[in-house]
């Protein structure tokens, strides 16, 4: 953006950040400008995340210590989805907005909660003129951390619930208006029943009502004028049949026929008439399609006798072999038992239990990781021979390391740019809220993070699964954190692409 404006107001300012409204003294255009100063806000922003999505951005960028948002107001040219919705939509457009909506909530999935809480809002979405859903950018922070949990499913129910009924839901109260796949879909996202967005948009597609509405075509762009007003029949175009009785001085050779009707079709040879087929055409057609019948019966019943005399003799001879191959095999197990106690006996490099499979010294060395993480237990544990502990003697917060995927080694590589779940079963010493934490690190530095909350109990194994997409990272580290005295237990971990 050029120097050349004035500020018109200030929309919005707190210590860390300033949103004011501008005017362009070249072209006459208000825009806004948006500066970001916290660096725990900015480290919730990614700038290239942001720019893929569809929204009113003239332009984004960073410096060392700010990030700017340049904004063109929305409102001028086109309207909120609340104020579309305040026309009745049809059943169709109505799971085209659902559907749009719905993308934008998997396009943002992989940033911060803040930041999708931000644009998951009924008031910063709006309509444009190809019927796309566009994203007002100008996002102001009341605070500098990340929120608790992620809302996006409890967002996306709200807004199709608002779509279906006109109304937002108060209270976990449903309109008994919604079409009962919809109704479905709603309580789900509200109870978190779905790994994905994604998920949301493909029971939506497989709804009974949705295959009524479309059938096999793909969900086309709705216009905003088909948004206020009906959908337009369709035209029907028929082929006009002329029907007359035949002429009684020229009577066609029909046999005991005297009432033909001659039909015409609407085409080039509009003179061309129908004429009866011939009985013995007809005949000879159904006594050919006879003879083929039987003898495909025939044909069939020749290669399945064939087939059953072939597999008998080779089961008599398997068997045969398989008598050979058994005294064969009992001689190699005897003279390979030898071997194999030898091999027992010498212990395995290999790492075989999950907890130490992203839990190590040479893992932690390589990251050049410095901080708390999580220690062996072998008392308590799910499976294998031991379980991670993190303990915590204070009534303040504790964080540690239990888990590094590194993404330089071959075996784990294959996982960037892929959608990864993370899964492990937790137990405590007394029930407790905890924080799985996510943070990506590039050449050292953190890229990105991403958190989610869940409870332990006492008398439990409670299972843990965070998916997460990694666009670009050396590796990724995975603490527990809580809070007051406690101890908690991590085990069977497991960390692979989701299929």
């Amino acid at each position: 953006m050029n120097n050349n404006y004035k500020v018109i107001r200030t929309i919005f300012e707190n210590v860390f950040q300033r949103v004011l409204e501008c005017k362009d003294n070249d072209t006459g255009e208000i825009f806004y400008s948006n500066v970001i100063t916290s660096q725990k806000v900015i480290n919730l922003i990614n700038i290239e995340e942001l720019k893929q999505i569809s929204s009113n951005i003239l332009e984004c960028y960073n410096t060392e210590d700010r990030i700017y948002i340049f904004t063109k107001p929305l409102n001028t040219e086109f309207k909120k989805i609340r104020e579309f919705l305040v026309k009745s939509l049809t059943l169709k457009q109505q799971f085209n907005l659902s559907s749009k909506v719905i993308s934008l909530g998997s396009d943002i999935f992989n940033m911060t909660d803040a930041v999708q809480q931000k644009i998951l809002d009924l008031d910063r979405l709006y309509i444009d003129g190809s019927g796309n859903v566009l994203v007002d950018c100008n996002l102001i922070f009341e605070q500098e951390y990340d929120i608790a949990d992620n809302e996006t499913f409890k967002r996306l129910g709200n807004i199709i619930h608002f779509i279906f009924a006109g109304t937002e839901i108060v209270d976990y109260n449903i309109s008994d208006t919604i079409p009962p796949d919809i109704l479905k879909i709603i309580v789900r996202c509200l109870t978190r029943e779905y790994i994905f967005p994604n998920d949301v948009l493909n029971e939506l597609k497989s709804s009974s009502i949705y295959s009524m509405i479309f059938g096999a075509e793909k969900l086309n762009d709705v216009a905003p004028s088909e948004f206020i007003e009906k959908e337009q029949q369709n035209i029907v175009h028929r082929n006009n049949f002329k029907v007359n009785q035949d002429d009684e001085e020229n009577p066609k050779n029909y046999e005991n026929d005297d009432s033909v009707l001659n039909i015409y079709l609407n085409n080039n040879n509009a003179n061309e008439k129908f004429e009866k087929p011939k009985a013995g055409i007809l005949l000879n057609k159904e006594f050919l399609r006879a003879a083929v019948s039987i003898l495909i019966v025939v044909l069939v019943l020749l290669i399945g006798n064939f087939l059953i005399e072939s597999f008998s003799k080779e089961k008599e001879v398997s068997a045969e072999a398989g008598n050979v191959n058994e005294n064969q095999q009992i001689e190699e197990s005897e003279a390979n038992s030898d071997n194999t106690e030898v091999e027992e006996q010498q212990p395995s490099t290999s790492i075989s239990d999950s907890t130490q499979m992203y839990l190590n010294d040479e893992l932690i060395d390589k990251v050049e990781y410095t901080g708390s993480r999580a220690t062996i237990d072998n008392d308590i544990y799910l499976e294998g021979q031991s379980a991670l502990f993190v303990g915590n003697d204070s009534e303040g917060k504790v964080k540690s390391l239990f888990a590094v995927v590194d993404f330089t080694d071959e075996k784990f590589n294959y996982m960037l740019r892929k959608q990864i779940g993370i899964a492990a079963k937790i137990k405590s010493e007394k029930d407790v809220t905890v924080l799985i934490v996510l943070e990506a690190y590039k050449d050292g530095v953190i890229t990105s993070n991403f958190h989610t909350s869940m409870n332990s109990y006492d008398d439990m194994w409670s299972q843990v699964t965070v998916p997460i997409n990694v666009t670009d990272a050396d590796s990724l580290n995975i603490y527990i954190e809580y809070e007051g005295q406690n101890k908690v237990w991590i085990d069977s971990i497991n960390i692979d692409e989701i299929k």
